[in-house]
């Protein structure tokens, strides 16, 4: 069995994927708002590998906690919101 972290952050990952989507914005859009530091390319690469499985490891990428708070932010959301709604989703 997982350990309940890793379930609540792939639990966020997907919480913050599907609101995203449901805003129309597509993968590399919402990927450049939550990097804009970055380069599109290596921003929409980051958030692949959070979403999903890094090459070199095989494991999903882990969110930092700044990461998160900037998801929530570009998604009008209080981040301690998602995190509780993340949790319970987790929990089943």
């Amino acid at each position: 069995m997982e350990h309940f972290s890793y379930l609540l952050e792939r639990s966020f990952v997907v919480l913050v994927d599907k609101r995203a989507d449901a805003k129309g914005w597509s993968k590399s859009q919402f990927a450049k708002m939550a990097w804009p530091e970055s380069q599109p390319k290596v921003a929409a690469a980051r958030w692949a590998t959070i979403r999903g499985k890094a090459t070199n490891t095989g494991k999903p990428q882990g969110v930092l906690i700044s990461d998160a708070q900037r998801m929530a932010e570009i998604l009008g959301e209080d981040l301690t919101y998602l995190l509780a709604v993340a949790k319970e989703n987790a929990k089943k």
